[in-house]
């Protein structure tokens, strides 16, 4: 019998092992997902006498996580506090995000050649000086999600050094690394939850039924007691604590009594007031009439068309637009929600003529509606917005 025909393998992809599958490429606007903590945030603080170095990776972190990352800190002593990027670009914002931190510094690092990020290194470099200075810092603290400064991180912990890492998607080697990891998110969540307990006794007085609940699971009668216990909290009032009692003062002497009054003459009849001048009409031109309820329908009809007519101006307004995008740009990252108003103050100071022979909006979202190029939402009583991925 003729012997079988050897199969054919295929042959390897060039540039490629046989072995090394081929990656799968990633859609467009794909973002990793968050990280939980590893650690808490009571381990993490746990370190007395510790002085703690903050670096920060501003290229991926945003700026609106430095009020956390300063409440985390609280009053332990900082031997270095610094932040690299390009800050004359998208990071502008973090330029009015720092006055709010005086121990902060921004340092100002440009990438100089496309596809090398200087910031990365210049930071990288700067945690080495510190760990070889004369008062290294006992803790450092590495704000970023990733994970090339993993080597770096490695060598302060072989000198002793107590490395915390804080982000939201950091990569699992540079989480593993670390001896903690906090979930920039989560901590904010956490802080906030702790300063609302302090606020509120109810908050406090539920915890520690939990935890009498956790201490006895299977006695019924405290069961029953904590069970009482916990319906009743939400009616629970809380008056002020009492004033202490005034130390005795010396005794006033009586006053003497004050003369009567001599009775005064009736007033004379008033001329009557000349009638007043009919009120100026309010000004509402740029109201959209989507803010002004119990419209008729003629009234409706006419709002939409000015509303429509406005729209077409903007569009026109090429530089308005332009100007918008390139703030919120600068504040955040794209597809991050920001205050409304905090994009119309910053407009203002970076764009001082763009007001002139502009399209006039009553309320400054629907501008950034008009636009195209934003999300507008309201959450509670601030309205919020996003620019479109």
């Amino acid at each position: 019998m003729p012997s079988p025909k050897p199969k054919k393998t295929a042959a390897p992809a060039r540039g490629r092992t046989a072995k090394t599958p081929p990656r799968r490429p990633t859609k467009p606007g794909r973002r990793q997902a968050d990280a939980a903590s590893t650690s808490t945030p009571e381990a993490a603080k746990a370190q007395p006498n510790q002085r703690i170095g903050v670096l920060i990776d501003a290229d991926n972190v945003s700026h609106q996580h430095l009020p956390t990352l300063r409440r985390f800190i609280g009053e332990t002593e900082i031997s270095a506090a610094r932040a690299y990027g390009d800050f004359n670009g998208r990071l502008s914002g973090w330029r009015a995000a720092a006055q709010d931190w005086p121990e902060l510094d921004l340092v100002d690092q440009r990438s100089y050649t496309p596809g090398k990020n200087a910031a990365d290194m210049r930071l990288t470099i700067d945690a080495v000086k510190l760990m070889a200075g004369a008062n290294p810092p006992t803790t450092l603290i590495f704000v970023t999600n990733d994970s090339d400064f993993t080597p770096v991180v490695e060598d302060a912990k072989r000198l002793g050094v107590r490395i915390i890492v804080m982000g939201e998607r950091t990569h699992k080697a540079l989480r593993s690394t670390a001896h903690h990891y906090l979930n920039l998110s989560e901590l904010r969540a956490r802080l906030d939850d702790e300063q609302s307990a302090k606020s509120d006794p109810r908050i406090a007085l539920g915890l520690l039924a939990q935890a009498l609940r956790a201490l006895t699971p299977k006695n019924k009668e405290v069961g029953a007691l904590l069970d009482q216990f916990e319906k009743m909290l939400p009616e629970l009032r809380f008056a002020d604590a009492p004033r202490p009692p005034r130390e005795p003062g010396p005794r006033r002497e009586a006053r003497e009594p004050r003369p009567e009054r001599a009775q005064r003459e009736p007033r004379q009849a008033r001329e009557p007031r000349a009638p007043r001048e009919a009120r100026p009409t309010p000004d509402n031109s740029g109201q959209d009439y989507r803010d002004r309820p119990n419209l008729s329908s003629a009234q409706q009809a006419q709002g939409k068309a000015e509303a429509d007519q406005r729209r077409a101006q903007l569009q026109q307004r090429q530089d308005i637009i332009d100007a918008l995008v390139d703030v919120a740009t600068g504040l955040a990252p794209e597809g991050e929600w920001l205050k409304v108003e905090v994009i119309k103050k910053f407009l203002l100071q970076e764009h001082p003529g763009l007001e002139a022979n502009a399209p006039r909006y009553a309320k400054f979202y629907r501008m950034l509606e008009d636009t195209g190029r934003f999300d507008v939402q309201l959450q509670g009583s601030t309205v919020m917005a996003r620019l479109k991925e």
